[in-house]
């Protein structure tokens, strides 16, 4: 359950950029969930498997989905989701830095949780970014994508 709680709230983290700072507006957003008690994975090999076009974040092979959503306040639009794999954070790392175009990773800290942010695009054409992270054993994966 405390899972599920920080994979809702680094949802919602993401949503939250697209902000509403005026007296109107209009937010639409939905989210879903799906869980998986038994599931094996290796390490994949470069570009094995990854989803990717022009800007878009390539979604590491292997991973569950915990949680996704959408969400659109006075003309900025998000999406996002949140994976989980039971491959090693250096694993998913190294993928992301071969899966990635050169200069996206934003950050990278060992020290006291491992996380790493990989960004591309920017907010006029739509900017994404994974964040690599873990919690319980397990490497999270969190994929958002911001256009204003």
């Amino acid at each position: 359950m405390r899972f599920f709680n920080t994979s809702l709230i680094a949802l919602a983290v993401a949503l939250a950029i697209t902000g509403c700072n005026g007296s109107k507006s209009s937010d639409t957003s939905s989210s879903s969930t799906t869980t998986s008690s038994d599931q094996t994975t290796s390490a994949p090999a470069a570009n094995s498997g990854a989803t990717t076009g022009g800007n878009e974040m390539p979604t590491y092979p292997g991973a569950t989905v915990q949680a996704s959503g959408t969400g659109s306040n006075m003309g900025t639009t998000a999406t996002g989701k949140v994976l989980t794999t039971t491959d090693s954070f250096d694993t998913v790392y190294a993928w992301y830095q071969k899966n990635t175009p050169a200069g996206s990773e934003k950050s990278h800290v060992e020290s006291p949780v491992q996380s790493a942010v990989f960004m591309v695009g920017d907010p006029s054409s739509g900017q994404n970014s994974v964040t690599i992270t873990t919690q319980g054993g397990k490497t999270v994966i969190t994929i958002a994508k911001v256009k204003m």
